[in-house]
Formats: C-alpha cells, sequence, structure tokens
C-alpha cells in the first residue's frame, strides 16, 4: 500500500478504535481451535524437525438474537505478532508500525449467555464456510469480512496456514513466525497449494470429529449441517478454494475472489459449481481465469465488482474508515485499495455470496441472476447457472 506521508501523524495513536461491527441479523462469536495433524511431517518447516503440523483457525459463529440479546465482549483485533508483521509491512510505505494495534472487534460472549438462550435454537443448523487468505496473509486481516458473513447466518471458519501466514500465537502463547516465499519460484506456488489443500482436508476430518467439536461448540446455540459445506478464498486463497473442490467431494461448491487459478487445476476438469469475483479488470491482467472457464463444467459465473482493486478484499478498507482521515488521505487510498465504499463492498460482498450458496444449498438461481439489479457495483460478465 502506498499512501501519503501525513497519514501516519494522525495513525499515531494509542486510543482503541473498534472495527464497524456486521450488518446481518444475527450476533457472533467467535473461538479460535489449534489442530495437529500428527499424521505428517511439517512440510513448510524450514529447520525439518517438526514431526506434525500444527495449524490454528477460527471460528464465526452466528447467534440468534432475535429472542434473546447476546452479551458483547471486546477483543484486539490482531494478535501481536500479527500486528507488528503487518506494521512492518506498513513502515516499508511510510506509515507507523502500530497501524493494525489500536483496532478492536466486538462479539457475542456465549459463556455470559443465558441458559435458557443457549437451548433456544440448539437445533437450528447453519450451513459450513470455510475461507482461504492469500498468499503470506493472516486468517486474522479478513476477520471483519468472515464476521460480516456469519451474521448473516454462516458458520465461517478461516484458517491460517504455519510459516505461510507472517505470523501465529497459538492459545498457549507458541508463536511460529512466517518464512518468506518466493512466487517467481516455479516450484514454490505448486507446493503451496498442495500444503493448503492437504490442510484443509485435515480441517474437514476435525470438524467433523465429535471428540474435538463437542467441546468446542458446547455452549453454542446452533449446530453445524456438514451436508452444506462450500469454500471461498481471495488471491491465492481463491486458488485454494479451487483445488479443494476437485480434492474432497465433501465441498460442494467453491468461490475464488480474485485469485488467479493455476496447475492442476488449470488444466483439470471441475464438475461442481463454481463462482470468479474480481475486482474491476481483472481478466485483464490475469489470463488464467479465461484458460479456467472452459474447465468448469457445472454451474459457473464470472462477476466484477466496480471500484475495486485487489487489496479491496481485505479488511484495510473497513479499517481506515473507522480513522479520521482528511479528504487528501482517503483519496490516496483509493489509488490503491479501490474508491467503493467499504460498506457498500461489505454489502456487495456478502450479497453475493448468499445468493451464491441459495444455488449452491437450495438450487435456487434467481438471486444470483438478479445481483446487478440489487448490487449496482456488481456485473455478470458472463455465466451458466
Amino acid at each position: 500500500m502506498r499512501f501519503i506521508a501525513p497519514i501516519c501523524l494522525l495513525l499515531s495513536v494509542s486510543r482503541a478504535v473498534l472495527v464497524p461491527g456486521p450488518t446481518g441479523p444475527y450476533a457472533v462469536a467467535m473461538k479460535e481451535l489449534p489442530l495437529t495433524d500428527t499424521s505428517r511431517h511439517d512440510p513448510l518447516d524450514p529447520t525439518g524437525k517438526s514431526k506434525s503440523r500444527r495449524l490454528l483457525v477460527s471460528l464465526y459463529l452466528p447467534v440468534d438474537k432475535s429472542r434473546r440479546s447476546c452479551p458483547v465482549v471486546t477483543v484486539p483485533y490482531m494478535t501481536p505478532p500479527v500486528a507488528a508483521s503487518y506494521g512492518q509491512q506498513a513502515t516499508q510505505v511510510g506509515l507507523p508500525d502500530t497501524l493494525y494495534q489500536p483496532f478492536q472487534m466486538e462479539f457475542c460472549d456465549l459463556k455470559k449467555l443465558s441458559p435458557c438462550g443457549q437451548a433456544s435454537n440448539k437445533n437450528k443448523k447453519y450451513p459450513l464456510i470455510l475461507f482461504e487468505p492469500g498468499l503470506e496473509e493472516s486468517r486474522l486481516i479478513y476477520g471483519a469480512m468472515a464476521r460480516s458473513l456469519a451474521s448473516h447466518g454462516y458458520v465461517v471458519i478461516s484458517v491460517d496456514h504455519p510459516f505461510e501466514a507472517p505470523a501465529i500465537q497459538y492459545p498457549d502463547g507458541t508463536i511460529i513466525e512466517g518464512i518468506d516465499f518466493d512466487p517467481s519460484d516455479p516450484a514454490v506456488l505448486p507446493k503451496l497449494l498442495k500444503v493448503r489443500t492437504d490442510d484443509i482436508t485435515f480441517i474437514i476430518n476435525q470438524l467433523e470429529n465429535q471428540k474435538v467439536m463437542k467441546p468446542v461448540l458446547a455452549d453454542f446455540p446452533g449446530t453445524i449441517d456438514y451436508h452444506q459445506l462450500a469454500i471461498w478464498g481471495h488471491s491465492f486463497g481463491g486458488a485454494t478454494s479451487a483445488s479443494v473442490i476437485n480434492a474432497d467431494k465433501r465441498v460442494i461448491g467453491g468461490l475464488d475472489l480474485d485469485g488467479m487459478v493455476m496447475d492442476p487445476v488449470l488444466s483439470s476438469n471441475v464438475a461442481k459449481p463454481f463462482i470468479l469475483v474480481g475486482h474491476e479488470g481483472h481478466d485483464d491482467e490475469d489470463p488464467s481465469w479465461n484458460q479456467f472457464w472452459p474447465r468448469l463444467k457445472g454451474k459457473r459465473m464470472e462477476l466484477s465488482i466496480a471500484n475495486t482493486q485487489h487489496g479491496a478484499f481485505k479488511d484495510d478498507l473497513m479499517l481506515v474508515s473507522a480513522l479520521d482521515l482528511p479528504a487528501a488521505a482517503k483519496e490516496a487510498i483509493a489509488q490503491v485499495l479501490g474508491s467503493i465504499d467499504p460498506h457498500q463492498l461489505d454489502k456487495d460482498l456478502n450479497g453475493i455470496l448468499m445468493a451464491y450458496f441459495d444455488l449452491l444449498f437450495h438450487g435456487k438461481k434467481q438471486s444470483l441472476e438478479a445481483i446487478p439489479h440489487n448490487f449496482a457495483n456488481v456485473s455478470i460478465l458472463r455465466g451458466n447457472i
């Protein structure tokens, strides 16, 4: 991100800044779940000493608040090592290294939810949506987006991939720092794609394991519908989504948010429904979608969101909207991330996702076909649903 220098002065503050809340009808609780795959050595550990692969996911859980309000708990937007890592990136473009530290998020506190509130909707089922971050990104930089989708009635699980993510702090305090990968090396991205795909398969196995999930979901007033399982991701996470739906029969559809598609998926047929959603002019910069399009043999669609750049699909736009910035600073940010209002982008993305899930889980295509009429920034470029 290349912003103008005056932002440094404006963001050098110690006060807490609350990330704008979600707009859906559900409250959202969040839990962290560490998962250890003992069946394989960690293929990304540079020391070669890890005899298992230790993952960390966030669960964003919708809570029906129509009958009973949910107590609120405020938590840091990022853990300290992740905030420090992104802060170092910020200094490279003239921003303070404390940029991400003040942000906080509000969640439903299930521990304080009354027993009546917990029991009232215990049998209500929610679809399960996996989210994959971009290359060398933390799941936390998409936290507001994941929470927002969950507020519309989906269990959303976002994933960190150790050694690729910039940093991971586990609940026990252990920290795994990321290492630098060279995407220009032809062996790197296929390796990372394979590792990610294996990670997701393992995670789904664990999510279906009642011994693992029962204690995690003990105070969750709802249940997960594992038969309604989809995946979406941003950038390299979009490529991962395409890989996963081919590799795991339990995942019934996927969505690629502005991510280049690569082999082996690029040269394989994909029979499941798949949606491509890009920033304005994506196909002019990335030829892979045109190559991938004939390989999509199931229901398919390509959408474009106006006034966006590739980086718009992380939380940065929403974060800076919570700050009191001058017009010149906002203009500089728009040149890098896009000029779209972040709250409108939130509505656009949720509208696309919910319409797609309506098709995927219920066979209803009307909402997806009506997207351009309901969301002025969104265009259907091509499709066959």
